[in-house]
């Protein structure tokens, strides 16, 4: 995967380490995560370009701790679509270039239509850690739920949050990103599917044995 490391550095600076998981850090978890994906697609002949999804991944949650509605943008990911065009645009990169970027950042949306190869590595990239070690699964869980106090200003019981992990993680599990078969199958029950499903049943189980 190319990288840019003055671009790097620049993109850091539109992230705030006052949020516990969209941070900087974040983004290059997603970068590392998009580096196996596109390291399978590979294996399976599926063609893909590397810098579109390098650039998306590293601006997607840019700007995610401003007030995006103020900022003039619908979205935290139109906004952070919007810190990445003019980034590239100055970087000097074709115009065709800069819109796949755009496009792949703005599907990383919850209820995103995501296309494009680019669209779909961003996308998975992005979900990485709902597949993961049942450990970190449960430390970005917790990081979540501190953020999104901090957001919202108001804080959450464990109880509540859990309920609105089980809704939001039950609505990604709904959809097949057809991509390469660890995260598609004909069944519906690809690598990933499973492995996101273990993370959430046993979220639900520590809950209802009062563990906390």
């Amino acid at each position: 995967m190319v990288r840019d490391e003055e671009l790097e550095q620049y993109a850091a600076t539109l992230y705030s380490d006052a949020l516990p998981y969209h941070n900087f850090n974040h983004a290059l978890d997603c970068i590392t995560a998009g580096r196996e994906l596109m390291r399978r697609c590979r294996e399976e002949g599926v063609a893909v370009d590397e810098a579109v999804v390098y650039y998306a991944l590293l601006f997607h949650d840019a700007g995610y701790h401003e007030d995006h509605l103020r900022k003039g943008h619908p979205t935290k990911e139109a906004y952070s679509a919007a810190l990445a065009e003019e980034a590239l645009r100055r970087r000097g990169l074709p115009p065709a270039t800069v819109r796949k970027v755009t496009d792949a950042i703005l599907a990383t949306r919850r209820d995103a239509r995501f296309v494009s190869v680019e669209q779909k590595v961003v996308r998975a990239a992005d979900l990485a850690g709902l597949a993961a070690d049942y450990g970190v699964f449960r430390s970005n869980t917790e990081k979540l739920k501190t953020e999104y106090e901090i957001l919202m200003g108001r804080p959450v019981s464990w109880d509540e949050w859990i309920d609105m992990a089980d809704e939001v993680l039950s609505f990604f599990l709904s959809q097949d990103i057809r991509l390469t078969r660890y995260y598609f199958d004909e069944n519906g029950d690809s690598i990933f599917h499973k492995r996101t499903r273990a993370n959430l049943d046993r979220l639900r189980a520590e809950r209802s044995s009062g563990r906390d």
